[in-house]
Order: structure tokens, then C-alpha cells, then sequence
């Protein structure tokens, strides 16, 4: 009956025009009633869309046998793809109304569905700094380094969630806007993980917080291992990781965690065994790595933590870059480096009070933007990226935006931090200054902004 019935919808439709040639047997015996290599489901360019056919396997047993009884072959214009398996088998092809009417019509067709495009849910915040848009965009970003009127695009809106980001550093202010709530003290080698400093609440901001962070929706715990001079011993760093370690296993089997990365801003002069042990062994045990390549515009691999990057472990090595996408005069270099971030006039919180923000420069900066993306990754494939380093070190390089790096790479890899979103920005020129836009600027957490210092000082 279906058949029949296209068939009389078409022979109505095609009374004034030219007469569809008789059926010949072997049309008859196929079920080609009605139709012939000529007429209905021929490519006609000036009248189809492309659609998608998909078919009942009950029915007809793949695609071609369809496109046979059809009159089409696979090579055909307007043919575009076949597609068998064992669920089903569909068609991608261009179609007539009246072919698309008579397609309906068959038993062998599950549905015939105009092909649309497909875009990807990509969400964007305005009012970003410009590492945000660098990491997000394919054409980058341009302009005032210190500007905000940047764009930070992104698929996955958990942003992180579930992911523990220890920031083993010089404290944390954990009360500040950018926060939320999110962030906590861990570990101190003194009496509490607050930031006399200021960089280990900038690193954290960078990494994690609201506004300024790439992974704003995970947990910050931070990890006091400096002093509130920026510097510290290696004793202090192991026990920091040490207590790393053992609360990751304790939150292993707790609702919604999904993993760990240790996000590490500093080094030290040379090289130290026990410091590259308990490094590794956190690797081993499923925890993420993050690391500084230094600020020596030397080489990455004469120092640790940085020269356990590149090929020598799942470690991630992050050099920096300027806006320009040059590398960065201070930046460390080398093979150790695997990948390198947006590490100059950085805008981030600031420990000196609640809604005070900074500039800082160096490849502490970068660090945390790389840990941002770990998180943000993980949290997109907690089963694939969770827990498994090799992994998602391995993912990040695939991702990163290959050769538009320029400078002295110094055997370094020619990779650029991408989160794998291009948010289609127009790169342009930035005006106004940090003082004037704060001054008027009110963020989602509801806060004005104070910023400490346009001047932003290069830290490890």
C-alpha cells in the first residue's frame, strides 16, 4: 500500500509535465513502481536538500541495496556518504521533494531528516583577561595586556567541578571573592595556609577562581609550603605533597570527586632527588602535575620540578608567553617544556584583602592556567581523565595549538595551551585602563574590584 500510494502522489504531480516512462518488469519485480533511472530520486541540483536517510535493517540490508532500488549508485552525484553497522544503516544525499516524499513512503526507510549543521554549545564570559581569550580562541588576543574586555570561551559549563586543585604554595587567601566558598586551608608548614605573600592567592585565582581562573567551579585547597617571603625548604615541600597524597586517597571514594592535580609555581636552583620522589610517586598515585619551567631564560632541565616534564614523566613543564604569542624573555626553554600559557601581565586575586586583584608576570603565572585546563578536562571525561596523568598529559599536548609560537623555543615543543574551544573572536585593540574599568566594573560575585598595582613584577 505505501508503495501504491507514492506512487499516486506522484503520477498526480507529474500529470502536466513530462510522462514517467512505463514500469518494466524488473522495476515491478524490485518495487520500483513508478520510478526509473530518470525521474524521481535522480540528482536534480536545482530542487534537493541534503538529507539523511535512515533505514530499517529489518527491511533491506544495507545502504547500497537501498541506493539500487533507488536507481542511484554510491559514486552518484548528490551521493554522499553510506553508513552500515550493525544497529542500522543510513544514507547522506541529495533529494528531491517528491524523492523525499516517496523515501517516507518506504518500508525499508526508518525516516528521512534534513541534514543541519551542528554547533557546539560553547558558552563565553565577557570582561576576561586576555589569557583567557588566548586559550579559548584560535585567532588569540590582542591589544592591552591589562585591558578586560577579553572573551573566555568554553563547552563543558561544570568548569572543573569535583576537581581538587592543591595549590602548594605560599597560602592562600581563601576568602577572597573569586572563591566563592570553594577554596580552603589544607596543609601549613606554619600555623595556618593564609598568604603573606600574595603569589600562592594568584596562582589559585589563575587557576580556579571566578572571573580570572580557567576552572572556576573546582575546589582549591591550598598547600602552605613557602614562607611569606616566596621561599621555603624541600623538607617542607615533601611533607606538603605528603599530606597531597593521603588526602587524595581519603577522597577517592567520596560523592563527586573526580581527581587531584598539584599545581606548582616554584623550583629550585638545581636539582634534588627526594623532591623528584615524592613528585613521582604522586603521579603514580593518580594525582595531576602541574610545574613552572623557571624564570631563568635558561634551560628548563638543569632544575627540579621542571625537568621532570617533557619526555621523563607525565609531569606537565609549562613555559610562558606574551600576548604576541613570543616567548617570554625570563621563560625557561628546553625539551623539558612540554607546553607553554599566557604568563605575562596576568590579572589575578591579590591577599591583601577581599576584592583586591594584581598584575604578575613569569611561568608561575602560566602554571595555573594549565592546571586550569587539566581540571576543566577532567571534568569533561572524569572516567578517561580522572585518575590516569598519562592520559590526560597526553590529551593536553594533542589539544595544545600547534606552531604559532615565535622566539627562542630552545628545543621546546611549539604547543600553546588550548582548552579545545575556538570562541571565534575577533582579535582587536583594548583601551582603557585597569584603574578606570575597575572603578566601574561589578563582577558576577558581586564585588568592585580594587587593583593592587598595574605593575606586574616577574615571579618564579
Amino acid at each position: 500500500m505505501r508503495t501504491f500510494l507514492s506512487f499516486a502522489v506522484l503520477a498526480a504531480s507529474y500529470a502536466t509535465a513530462t510522462a514517467v516512462p512505463e514500469d518494466t518488469p524488473e522495476q515491478i519485480e524490485a518495487g520500483l513502481i513508478g520510478l526509473s533511472k530518470n525521474s524521481t530520486c535522480q540528482h536534480d541540483p536545482a530542487n534537493s536538500k541534503e538529507v539523511i536517510v535512515m533505514l530499517d535493517k529489518d527491511e533491506i540490508p544495507d545502504a547500497k541495496s537501498l541506493l539500487e532500488k533507488i536507481g542511484r549508485k554510491a559514486d552518484d552525484d548528490g551521493v554522499f556518504n553510506l553508513m552500515d553497522n550493525s544497529q542500522w544503516s543510513a544514507i547522506v544525499m541529495h533529494a528531491s521533494p517528491e524523492c523525499i516524499s516517496y523515501l517516507d513512503d518506504l518500508a525499508e526507510v526508518k525516516m528521512v531528516d534534513e541534514a543541519a549543521q551542528v554547533k557546539s554549545f560553547v558558552t563565553q564570559k565577557t570582561g576576561a583577561p586576555w589569557g583567557l581569550q588566548r586559550i579559548s580562541n584560535e585567532a588569540g588576543a590582542s591589544g592591552n595586556p591589562q585591558g578586560q574586555t577579553f572573551t573566555y570561551s568554553f563547552e563543558d559549563t561544570s568548569l572543573g567541578a569535583g576537581v581538587d586543585v592543591y595549590v602548594v604554595d605560599t597560602g592562600v587567601r581563601v576568602s577572597h571573592a573569586v572563591f566563592g566558598g570553594r577554596a580552603v586551608e589544607g596543609f601549613s608548614f606554619t600555623q595556618t595556609a593564609a598568604d603573606g605573600d600574595g603569589h600562592g592567592t594568584h596562582v589559585a585565582g589563575s587557576a580556579a577562581g571566578a572571573k580570572f581562573g580557567v576552572a572556576q567551579n573546582a575546589n582549591i585547597i591550598a598547600v602552605k609550603v613557602l614562607g611569606d617571603d616566596g621561599s621555603g625548604s624541600s623538607s617542607n615541600t615533601i611533607a606538603g605533597m605528603n599530606w597531597v597524597l593521603n588526602n587524595h586517597e581519603k577522597r577517592k571514594g567520596q560523592p563527586g570527586f573526580v581527581g587531584s592535580i598539584m599545581s606548582m609555581s616554584w623550583g629550585l636552583q638545581g636539582k634534588a632527588a627526594a623532591v623528584d620522589g615524592a613528585i613521582t610517586s604522586a603521579v603514580d598515585a593518580g594525582i595531576h602535575v602541574s610545574v613552572a619551567a623557571g624564570n631563568d631564560g635558561a634551560d628548563a632541565c638543569g632544575t627540579t620540578p621542571a625537568h621532570l616534564g617533557g619526555a621523563n614523566s607525565d609531569v606537565v613543564t609549562v613555559g610562558s608567553v606574551n600576548i604576541q604569542n613570543e616567548v617570554s624573555s625570563f621563560s625557561n626553554i628546553g625539551k623539558c617544556v612540554d607546553i607553554f600559557a599566557p604568563g605575562e601581565q596576568i590579572l589575578s586575586a591579590w591577599n591583601t584583602g577581599d576584592n583586591v586583584i594584581n598584575f604578575l608576570s613569569g611561568t608561575s603565572m602560566a602554571t595555573p592556567q594549565n592546571s586550569g585546563v587539566m581540571a576543566y578536562l577532567m571534568a569533561q571525561d572524569p572516567a578517561k581523565f580522572g585518575q590516569n596523568p598519562k592520559a590526560l598529559k597526553a590529551q593536553l599536548l594533542s589539544m595544545a595549538r600547534q606552531d604559532i609560537i615565535t622566539g627562542n623555543l630552545g628545543g621546546s615543543a611549539n604547543l600553546l595551551l588550548s582548552n579545545g574551544v575556538d570562541g571565534k573572536v575577533k582579535k582587536r585593540s583594548v583601551i582603557g585602563s585597569p584603574v578606570s574599568w575597575a572603578r566601574s566594573i561589578v563582577a558576577d560575585v558581586d564585588k568592585r574590584w580594587v587593583v593592587n598595582s598595574t605593575w606586574s613584577p616577574v615571579r618564579f
